[in-house]
Protein backbone atom coordinates (compact mmCIF):
# COMPACT_ATOMS: atom_id res chain seq x y z
CA UNK A 1 0.00 0.00 0.00
CA UNK A 2 1.14 3.87 -0.40
CA UNK A 3 3.36 5.21 2.37
CA UNK A 4 0.12 7.14 3.60
CA UNK A 5 -4.03 6.47 2.47
CA UNK A 6 -6.84 8.59 3.83
CA UNK A 7 -9.68 6.29 4.06
CA UNK A 8 -12.85 6.96 5.08
CA UNK A 9 -16.12 4.62 6.65
CA UNK A 10 -19.39 5.33 5.83
CA UNK A 11 -21.01 4.73 8.69
CA UNK A 12 -19.37 8.04 10.16
CA UNK A 13 -18.11 9.38 6.98
CA UNK A 14 -15.05 10.58 8.68
CA UNK A 15 -11.76 10.95 6.63
CA UNK A 16 -8.89 9.40 8.13
CA UNK A 17 -5.38 9.39 7.42
CA UNK A 18 -3.14 5.85 7.72
CA UNK A 19 -0.04 6.62 7.78
CA UNK A 20 2.19 3.75 7.66
CA UNK A 21 5.81 5.80 7.84
CA UNK A 22 4.28 6.41 11.24
CA UNK A 23 3.57 3.42 11.89
CA UNK A 24 5.87 1.58 15.42
CA UNK A 25 5.77 -1.43 17.06
CA UNK A 26 3.01 -2.03 19.50
CA UNK A 27 5.91 -1.85 22.32
CA UNK A 28 6.75 0.95 21.33
CA UNK A 29 3.45 2.69 22.26
CA UNK A 30 4.10 3.19 25.87
CA UNK A 31 1.86 3.57 28.82
CA UNK A 32 1.30 2.42 32.25
CA UNK A 33 -0.58 -0.80 32.42
CA UNK A 34 -4.06 -0.50 33.89
CA UNK A 35 -2.93 -3.72 35.98
CA UNK A 36 -0.64 -1.16 37.80
CA UNK A 37 -3.06 1.91 38.66
CA UNK A 38 -2.71 2.49 42.45
CA UNK A 39 -5.86 0.79 44.87
CA UNK A 40 -7.17 3.69 46.74
CA UNK A 41 -7.12 2.93 50.43
CA UNK A 42 -10.61 2.34 50.81
CA UNK A 43 -12.83 0.82 47.13
CA UNK A 44 -15.98 2.25 47.57
CA UNK A 45 -16.95 -0.58 44.83
CA UNK A 46 -15.91 -3.23 46.98
CA UNK A 47 -18.24 -5.30 49.20
CA UNK A 48 -18.77 -3.90 52.57
CA UNK A 49 -18.09 -0.53 50.95
CA UNK A 50 -21.97 0.19 49.67
CA UNK A 51 -22.56 3.10 52.35
CA UNK A 52 -19.79 4.74 50.30
CA UNK A 53 -21.79 5.13 47.40
CA UNK A 54 -25.57 5.89 47.13
CA UNK A 55 -28.13 3.45 47.72
CA UNK A 56 -28.48 0.35 45.32
CA UNK A 57 -30.67 0.71 42.35
CA UNK A 58 -30.18 -3.44 40.76
CA UNK A 59 -28.16 -6.17 42.03
CA UNK A 60 -28.25 -9.53 41.03
CA UNK A 61 -27.18 -12.12 44.34
CA UNK A 62 -24.70 -14.44 43.89
CA UNK A 63 -25.59 -18.20 43.13
CA UNK A 64 -24.74 -19.43 46.52
CA UNK A 65 -26.58 -16.36 48.13
CA UNK A 66 -23.11 -14.89 49.76
CA UNK A 67 -23.67 -11.54 48.28
CA UNK A 68 -23.94 -9.48 45.36
CA UNK A 69 -22.46 -10.20 41.94
CA UNK A 70 -23.39 -6.92 40.04
CA UNK A 71 -24.66 -3.75 42.01
CA UNK A 72 -26.04 -0.66 39.98
CA UNK A 73 -26.52 2.48 41.93
CA UNK A 74 -26.82 6.59 41.05
CA UNK A 75 -23.62 8.44 40.20
CA UNK A 76 -22.34 10.38 43.54
CA UNK A 77 -21.13 12.73 41.15
CA UNK A 78 -23.75 12.49 38.69
CA UNK A 79 -23.67 14.83 35.27
CA UNK A 80 -27.41 14.55 35.18
CA UNK A 81 -30.40 14.46 36.71
CA UNK A 82 -33.92 12.88 36.69
CA UNK A 83 -35.58 15.68 38.60
CA UNK A 84 -37.16 18.50 37.99
CA UNK A 85 -38.19 19.53 33.69
CA UNK A 86 -36.26 20.43 30.84
CA UNK A 87 -37.41 23.73 30.19
CA UNK A 88 -35.90 24.37 26.76
CA UNK A 89 -35.17 28.24 26.50
CA UNK A 90 -33.89 30.44 23.37
CA UNK A 91 -31.68 33.56 24.16
CA UNK A 92 -30.83 34.62 20.34
CA UNK A 93 -28.37 32.53 19.11
CA UNK A 94 -28.22 30.27 22.29
CA UNK A 95 -29.78 27.32 23.37
CA UNK A 96 -30.04 25.77 26.61
CA UNK A 97 -31.91 23.33 28.82
CA UNK A 98 -31.77 21.83 32.20
CA UNK A 99 -29.26 18.97 32.30
CA UNK A 100 -32.36 16.31 32.67
CA UNK A 101 -31.33 12.58 32.64
CA UNK A 102 -30.18 9.75 34.33
CA UNK A 103 -26.23 8.63 35.37
CA UNK A 104 -25.77 5.25 37.61
CA UNK A 105 -22.99 3.15 37.83
CA UNK A 106 -22.51 -0.88 37.04
CA UNK A 107 -20.15 -2.27 39.19
CA UNK A 108 -19.65 -5.56 36.74
CA UNK A 109 -18.33 -7.88 39.57
CA UNK A 110 -17.22 -7.72 43.64
CA UNK A 111 -13.75 -8.84 42.74
CA UNK A 112 -11.55 -5.82 43.21
CA UNK A 113 -10.08 -6.36 39.67
CA UNK A 114 -10.02 -4.20 36.29
CA UNK A 115 -12.71 -5.13 33.05
CA UNK A 116 -9.34 -6.68 31.60
CA UNK A 117 -9.68 -9.54 34.31
CA UNK A 118 -13.46 -10.07 33.99
CA UNK A 119 -14.45 -14.06 33.22
CA UNK A 120 -17.14 -14.30 30.55
CA UNK A 121 -19.92 -15.01 32.65
CA UNK A 122 -19.15 -11.53 34.47
CA UNK A 123 -19.07 -9.79 31.53
CA UNK A 124 -22.36 -11.52 30.76
CA UNK A 125 -24.18 -10.76 34.34
CA UNK A 126 -22.93 -6.59 33.42
CA UNK A 127 -24.12 -6.72 30.08
CA UNK A 128 -27.97 -8.38 31.51
CA UNK A 129 -28.06 -5.84 33.95
CA UNK A 130 -27.17 -3.35 31.28
CA UNK A 131 -30.26 -4.70 29.28
CA UNK A 132 -32.75 -4.40 32.69
CA UNK A 133 -31.50 -0.83 33.32
CA UNK A 134 -32.18 0.18 29.65
CA UNK A 135 -35.60 -1.59 30.01
CA UNK A 136 -36.55 -0.05 32.83
CA UNK A 137 -35.81 3.23 31.88
CA UNK A 138 -37.60 2.81 28.57
CA UNK A 139 -40.66 2.09 30.59
CA UNK A 140 -40.21 5.18 32.81
CA UNK A 141 -39.67 7.74 29.63
CA UNK A 142 -42.47 10.65 30.35
CA UNK A 143 -43.80 10.40 26.87
CA UNK A 144 -45.55 13.94 27.10
CA UNK A 145 -41.84 15.60 27.87
CA UNK A 146 -39.28 12.44 27.41
CA UNK A 147 -36.34 13.79 29.97
CA UNK A 148 -34.40 10.22 28.29
CA UNK A 149 -34.31 9.93 24.77
CA UNK A 150 -31.22 7.90 24.21
CA UNK A 151 -29.06 6.23 26.65
CA UNK A 152 -25.40 5.64 26.48
CA UNK A 153 -23.32 3.17 28.49
CA UNK A 154 -19.51 3.27 28.21
CA UNK A 155 -16.68 2.21 30.69
CA UNK A 156 -13.19 4.08 30.81
CA UNK A 157 -10.36 2.21 32.25
CA UNK A 158 -7.31 3.28 33.52
CA UNK A 159 -6.63 7.10 34.95
CA UNK A 160 -5.85 8.19 30.90
CA UNK A 161 -9.07 7.31 30.18
CA UNK A 162 -11.00 8.99 33.05
CA UNK A 163 -11.35 6.15 35.04
CA UNK A 164 -10.39 7.31 38.56
CA UNK A 165 -11.33 3.82 40.00
CA UNK A 166 -9.38 0.48 39.30
CA UNK A 167 -12.32 -1.68 40.41
CA UNK A 168 -14.21 -2.52 36.81
CA UNK A 169 -17.52 -0.79 36.09
CA UNK A 170 -19.51 0.78 33.61
CA UNK A 171 -21.68 4.01 33.35
CA UNK A 172 -25.38 4.54 31.86
CA UNK A 173 -25.92 8.16 31.35
CA UNK A 174 -29.57 8.59 30.28
CA UNK A 175 -29.76 12.08 27.88
CA UNK A 176 -32.91 14.08 26.39
CA UNK A 177 -31.34 14.19 22.85
CA UNK A 178 -29.11 11.72 20.94
CA UNK A 179 -25.27 12.83 20.92
CA UNK A 180 -23.99 14.13 17.82
CA UNK A 181 -21.76 11.30 16.56
CA UNK A 182 -24.60 8.35 17.08
CA UNK A 183 -27.12 10.78 15.66
CA UNK A 184 -24.65 11.18 12.82
CA UNK A 185 -24.20 7.77 12.04
CA UNK A 186 -27.72 6.91 12.32
CA UNK A 187 -28.23 9.71 9.80
CA UNK A 188 -25.63 8.38 7.52
CA UNK A 189 -27.08 5.28 7.65
CA UNK A 190 -30.64 6.36 6.88
CA UNK A 191 -28.89 8.40 3.49
CA UNK A 192 -27.09 4.65 2.61
CA UNK A 193 -30.73 3.22 3.22
CA UNK A 194 -32.40 6.13 0.96
CA UNK A 195 -29.63 5.37 -1.77
CA UNK A 196 -28.87 1.92 -2.00
CA UNK A 197 -32.23 0.22 -0.19
CA UNK A 198 -29.99 -1.56 1.92
CA UNK A 199 -28.45 -1.70 6.04
CA UNK A 200 -25.33 0.03 5.42
CA UNK A 201 -23.89 -2.10 8.91
CA UNK A 202 -25.28 -5.67 7.08
CA UNK A 203 -22.98 -4.62 4.10
CA UNK A 204 -20.64 -3.68 6.57
CA UNK A 205 -20.70 -7.44 8.60
CA UNK A 206 -20.81 -8.83 5.66
CA UNK A 207 -17.60 -7.50 3.76
CA UNK A 208 -15.88 -7.90 6.66
CA UNK A 209 -16.74 -11.84 7.12
CA UNK A 210 -15.66 -12.16 3.28
CA UNK A 211 -12.42 -10.04 3.57
CA UNK A 212 -11.32 -11.52 7.01
CA UNK A 213 -8.36 -9.42 7.25
CA UNK A 214 -9.76 -6.94 9.94
CA UNK A 215 -11.22 -9.34 11.71
CA UNK A 216 -10.05 -9.80 15.52
CA UNK A 217 -13.01 -12.06 17.50
CA UNK A 218 -15.57 -14.05 16.09
CA UNK A 219 -18.24 -16.19 16.68
CA UNK A 220 -21.38 -17.15 15.12
CA UNK A 221 -23.76 -13.96 16.20
CA UNK A 222 -21.05 -11.51 16.92
CA UNK A 223 -17.68 -10.32 15.25
CA UNK A 224 -14.74 -7.52 16.38
CA UNK A 225 -12.84 -5.75 13.94
CA UNK A 226 -10.35 -3.15 13.75
CA UNK A 227 -12.27 -0.55 11.98
CA UNK A 228 -10.95 -0.33 8.29
CA UNK A 229 -11.03 3.88 9.15
CA UNK A 230 -10.26 3.93 12.90
CA UNK A 231 -9.07 7.61 14.39
CA UNK A 232 -7.10 5.81 17.30
CA UNK A 233 -4.54 2.79 17.15
CA UNK A 234 -5.97 -0.88 17.07
CA UNK A 235 -9.57 0.93 17.62
CA UNK A 236 -12.11 -1.79 17.56
CA UNK A 237 -15.67 -2.52 16.86
CA UNK A 238 -17.98 -5.48 18.27
CA UNK A 239 -20.94 -5.55 15.32
CA UNK A 240 -23.90 -8.14 15.34
CA UNK A 241 -23.51 -10.51 12.41
CA UNK A 242 -27.48 -10.79 11.92
CA UNK A 243 -29.31 -7.40 11.66
CA UNK A 244 -29.65 -5.94 15.29
CA UNK A 245 -30.91 -2.50 15.96
CA UNK A 246 -31.57 -2.75 20.04
CA UNK A 247 -29.21 -3.42 22.41
CA UNK A 248 -31.89 -4.35 24.75
CA UNK A 249 -33.86 -6.41 22.53
CA UNK A 250 -31.18 -9.18 23.04
CA UNK A 251 -31.42 -13.02 24.03
CA UNK A 252 -29.93 -14.74 26.49
CA UNK A 253 -27.84 -16.34 23.40
CA UNK A 254 -27.18 -12.92 22.33
CA UNK A 255 -25.55 -11.50 25.07
CA UNK A 256 -23.98 -14.97 26.10
CA UNK A 257 -22.15 -14.43 22.38
CA UNK A 258 -21.83 -10.56 22.97
CA UNK A 259 -20.00 -11.34 26.57
CA UNK A 260 -17.38 -13.99 25.03
CA UNK A 261 -16.46 -11.73 21.80
CA UNK A 262 -16.03 -8.92 24.13
CA UNK A 263 -14.10 -10.36 26.52
CA UNK A 264 -11.85 -12.46 23.87
CA UNK A 265 -10.90 -8.63 22.25
CA UNK A 266 -10.38 -7.08 25.48
CA UNK A 267 -8.24 -9.90 26.14
CA UNK A 268 -6.06 -9.64 23.29
CA UNK A 269 -5.82 -6.21 23.14
CA UNK A 270 -4.59 -6.51 26.70
CA UNK A 271 -1.98 -8.95 26.41
CA UNK A 272 -0.89 -7.82 23.09
CA UNK A 273 -0.51 -3.91 24.41
CA UNK A 274 0.56 -4.46 28.08
CA UNK A 275 -3.16 -3.22 28.95
CA UNK A 276 -3.62 0.03 28.39
CA UNK A 277 -5.95 2.37 29.57
CA UNK A 278 -9.22 2.90 26.99
CA UNK A 279 -12.52 3.52 27.05
CA UNK A 280 -15.51 1.35 25.54
CA UNK A 281 -19.03 2.86 24.67
CA UNK A 282 -22.67 1.44 23.11
CA UNK A 283 -24.40 2.91 20.55
CA UNK A 284 -27.67 2.13 19.73
CA UNK A 285 -30.95 3.20 18.45
CA UNK A 286 -32.73 6.08 20.81
CA UNK A 287 -35.31 4.68 23.07
CA UNK A 288 -38.64 4.48 21.75
CA UNK A 289 -37.83 6.07 17.97
CA UNK A 290 -38.61 3.10 15.93
CA UNK A 291 -37.92 5.08 12.21
CA UNK A 292 -34.02 4.12 12.46
CA UNK A 293 -34.26 -0.18 12.93
CA UNK A 294 -34.54 -0.59 9.40
CA UNK A 295 -30.64 0.53 8.97
CA UNK A 296 -28.72 0.40 12.19
CA UNK A 297 -27.01 -2.05 14.47
CA UNK A 298 -26.14 -1.22 18.29
CA UNK A 299 -22.25 -1.34 18.41
CA UNK A 300 -19.56 -1.63 20.75
CA UNK A 301 -16.38 0.47 20.20
CA UNK A 302 -13.25 -0.04 21.96
CA UNK A 303 -10.82 2.74 22.02
CA UNK A 304 -7.46 1.99 23.55
CA UNK A 305 -5.86 5.20 24.62
CA UNK A 306 -2.13 5.00 23.19
CA UNK A 307 -2.27 8.62 21.19
CA UNK A 308 -3.59 11.84 22.02
CA UNK A 309 -5.00 14.13 19.46
CA UNK A 310 -3.08 16.95 18.85
CA UNK A 311 -3.20 20.34 16.40
CA UNK A 312 -3.70 18.68 13.55
CA UNK A 313 -6.57 16.51 14.40
CA UNK A 314 -8.47 19.45 16.57
CA UNK A 315 -7.67 22.13 13.57
CA UNK A 316 -8.43 19.81 10.59
CA UNK A 317 -10.95 17.14 12.23
CA UNK A 318 -8.78 14.63 10.52
CA UNK A 319 -6.98 12.04 12.63
CA UNK A 320 -3.54 10.12 11.76
CA UNK A 321 -3.53 6.68 12.69
CA UNK A 322 -0.01 5.44 12.86
CA UNK A 323 -1.30 1.83 12.78
CA UNK A 324 -2.61 0.04 9.40
CA UNK A 325 -5.92 -1.34 10.91
CA UNK A 326 -5.08 -5.04 8.80
CA UNK A 327 -1.81 -5.21 10.74
CA UNK A 328 -3.87 -4.02 14.09
CA UNK A 329 -6.10 -6.42 14.07
CA UNK A 330 -3.26 -9.39 12.44
CA UNK A 331 -1.42 -8.93 16.08
CA UNK A 332 -4.24 -9.27 18.57
CA UNK A 333 -5.77 -12.29 16.26
CA UNK A 334 -1.83 -14.17 16.42
CA UNK A 335 -2.12 -13.33 20.72
CA UNK A 336 -1.56 -16.34 22.24
CA UNK A 337 -4.01 -16.62 25.41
Amino acid sequence: MPKSEFRRNLITKRWVVIAAERSRRPLELRHMSVLEQKNPDICPFCPGNEAQTPPTILSYAKDDGSGWKIRVFANKYRALSIEGKLDKQKRGIFRNMNGMGAHELIVTTPEHKTLYELSDSEMNDTLWACKDRMLDLKKAVDEGEPKIYYIIIFGNQGETAGGSQKHGHLQLIGLPIAPEDSWKELSNCEEYWDEENECLFCNLTAQESEEKTRIVSENDNFLSICDYSGKFPFETWILPRNHRPLFEDSTDKNIRALAEVAMDTLRRIGKALNYPPFNLYFHNTPLHDRNHDRYYHFNIKIIPRLSQPAGFELGTGFYINPIIPEDAARILREVKL
